[in-house]
């Protein structure tokens, strides 16, 4: 098998399009090939710490906003506009010269809208076709699907991680409209970084704070999380989700509450399954790695990120995970409700079906 040079070129936003990549960039360096990755801020030290076999690039991303009123969530993003074009024109004459200079043979993208090549193939990896977006701004999805399908021109393949048909975790995100039935698409799975385990640890943590996400936003869940979480009884482990951040032992069992900074997959994948509910965002990637492993969860999206919002509530529709507005959350009362709601068998995922990958991209 003839090795090749491939550029992994990943979105800064929260960490989970790092931890989604993990899976992929395992399996090609496993085929002999030699990955570069190319990312920024949180994200880059995940990856980093991973593969630091890999070489790595911090090259700067979009770094939109989101605002926490719905209802300026539009303005809020138009206004924004103006940078983010030209950081995607600076973000593709970076990747332009680093594919000059590294002799690249092809790129994989998720959600870097900039890092493709005329010269070279390129793959594009999204979950959200079309925003998801309030009661009287839905009229408005159209700008988002165009501007997807002007960005796909340059892509050979989409490569969407989720299932094709009825049963999925995505829903209207990748399954409705137009632009669902692009003829580039490719539904290539769940994708899960966390290691599968031939024994199941005993379910020893009642409950596992999973805080992720962009700031400032997980600085204000990882307050409202730990204060609440002080009169919940049972063992209790907070993970920050700051990989840069080295965790203090001093500070870990100073209180029924344990708390890392960060964990490293294998590691988050013991803890996820020695828990026996989990206290997340119903960021994609995370919800993943649940139903993968098929953990009991309570999500609380993101207070103005309408994607996370409407996961939340389409995954509870599905009986997949319970859910509550950050707004709302009153952790005791919360988990009183969750445990009502897993009475039936939750939905099992097949998870990291990377042949399917490597079917979209035309390459073993």
């Amino acid at each position: 098998m003839q090795k090749k040079h491939i550029l992994c070129c990943i979105l800064n936003w929260g960490l989970g399009h790092a931890t989604r990549s993990i899976p992929i960039v395992q399996a090609l360096m496993e085929r002999g090939h030699e990955v570069i990755l190319v990312s920024t801020g949180r994200s880059l030290v995940l990856l980093r710490t991973e593969f630091p076999e890999c070489e790595s690039i911090d090259l700067p991303d979009y770094g939109v906003t989101y605002s926490r009123n719905r209802w300026t969530l539009i303005p809020h993003l138009l206004l924004q506009m103006p940078r983010i074009f030209y950081r995607l024109y600076s973000e593709h004459a970076g990747i332009k010269k680093i594919i000059r200079e590294r002799k690249i043979n092809f790129v994989i993208s998720d959600n870097r809208y900039g890092c493709y090549s005329k010269r070279i193939p390129s793959f594009f990896m999204i979950h959200q076709l079309r925003f998801q977006l309030p009661r009287g701004l839905q009229w408005s999805a159209f700008i988002s699907e165009l501007f997807n399908r002007i960005y796909f021109r340059h892509y050979e393949a989409i490569l969407v991680p989720d299932h094709e048909g009825d049963v999925n975790l995505t829903g209207a995100l990748s399954h409705s409209g137009r632009i669902a039935k692009h003829p580039k698409l490719r539904y290539v799975g769940l994708l899960s970084s966390l290691d599968a385990h031939d024994t199941i640890p005993k379910a020893d943590i009642d409950y596992l704070f999973l805080i992720s996400g962009p700031e400032p936003s997980r600085t204000v869940f990882e307050k409202i999380l730990l204060d609440q979480a002080k009169s919940i009884p049972g063992r209790k482990v907070a993970i920050l989700g700051k990989p840069e951040t080295d965790s203090d032992p001093s500070q870990t069992h100073k209180s029924s509450l344990e708390q890392s900074s960060h964990l490293n997959r294998r590691e988050l994948g013991k803890m996820i399954l020695r828990a026996r509910i989990v206290v997340c965002r119903s960021g994609y990637s995370t919800m993943m790695e649940l139903a993968a492993h098929g953990k009991r969860a309570i999500l609380i999206p993101t207070p103005g990120q309408t994607e996370q919002e409407y996961l939340a509530k389409h995954a509870m529709v599905m009986g997949l995970f319970y859910s509550v507005p950050q707004k709302d959350l009153d952790l005791l009362e919360a988990i009183q409700e969750a445990n009502e709601f897993f009475h039936k068998p939750q939905i099992r995922f097949p998870v990291n079906q990377i042949q399917k990958i490597f079917d979209a991209i035309g390459h073993e």
